[in-house]
């Protein structure tokens, strides 16, 4: 691969996928398929909006990254761990890393423009409002990791709407809190690699603010993190492997990487950051059990 498309490739983070990307696709993919639950979709129509929403998560991930290194490439040259990103190397131009935002956008509005009015409308709104401003939250608040959680979360009205043409309030809000606080506590820990650079920068983040409270302040999400699925799963009438699988199992891994990992070990913080994946997974898996189970033992 030419260094010039080598490095445009990396400043999306494709090169560690699914590192990333599988965060991005935790709203989207848990608010599809407990709508897939709900209306009991054809197995043929989960498949192909899985790949679907699976495809918009990896690009507003690889947008993001690249807004990120464009604002940031002064804050990167003075954090070890992303000196060498392709724009703060001087490799990759902003010019040519906004050819390529422009690239990434285009097709995700064209993407959002399929999902009908309502959710097409909640897409272009919530790009620029969520997504494009989480950057520049390390220069303002203490707290990047839950805005970031936040921004990532406005996935589950869209896609809750674009399957069942509705709002069910109660379900889209449980879920959109559980996905919040799972990837703050997961960004939290990412965070905690460049502590000591992010202090010498001047860079805010909840890894630095919350020091040694770190780990009761993350079970206290990881805690919420439960209690709104499990309040998501009984709106939305979900059974046993719901519970288990998609909540109880995804809750204690969770617990278990906050209270084991080394936050003065960047490598040890990464291990834990990208093994919040399996938890996400669980959930997802929960929810295709109870949908196949849903499918096989039709009530009445």
């Amino acid at each position: 691969m030419p260094s010039k498309t080598r490095a445009l490739f990396e400043l999306t983070r494709l090169h560690w996928f699914p590192v990333g990307c599988d965060f991005m696709f935790w709203p989207f993919g848990w608010a599809f398929l407990s709508a897939a639950y709900r209306l009991a979709l054809p197995v043929n129509e989960v498949v192909k909006n899985i790949l679907f929403f699976a495809l918009l998560g990896i690009l507003v991930h690889s947008a993001g990254c690249v807004l990120n290194d464009m604002l940031d490439r002064d804050l990167d040259r003075k954090v070890e761990r992303s000196q060498g990103r392709p724009i703060a190397s001087g490799v990759v131009t902003r010019t040519e890393a906004s050819a390529l935002l422009v690239v990434l956008v285009a097709a995700l509005f064209y993407l959002f423009s399929t999902c009908g009015t309502k959710a097409f409308t909640l897409g272009v709104v919530a790009f620029p409002v969520c997504i494009a401003t989480y950057p520049l939250m390390k220069r303002w608040m203490n707290w990047p990791s839950l805005f970031l959680g936040f921004s990532s979360s406005w996935a589950v009205p869209g896609t809750w709407v674009a399957t069942t043409d509705h709002y069910d309030w109660g379900i889209i809000l449980n879920i959109a809190i559980a996905s919040c606080c799972w990837n703050c506590i997961y960004d939290t820990i990412y965070a905690c690699q460049d502590k000591k650079d992010d202090e010498k920068a001047g860079v805010k983040s909840m890894a630095v603010h919350l020091g040694k409270a770190i780990r009761p302040v993350l079970t206290l999400f990881d805690t919420t993190f439960f209690v709104c699925l499990l309040w998501a799963g009984y709106l939305n009438d979900q059974g046993l492997p719901f519970y288990m699988m998609s909540a109880l199992a995804p809750f204690l891994l969770c617990l278990w990487h906050i209270w084991s990992f080394d936050q003065n070990d960047p490598r040890d913080c990464w291990k834990n950051f990208t093994a919040g994946r399996h938890g996400g997974t669980m959930v997802c898996v929960g929810l295709i059990v109870d949908y196949c189970f849903k499918l096989s033992f039709p009530a009445g």
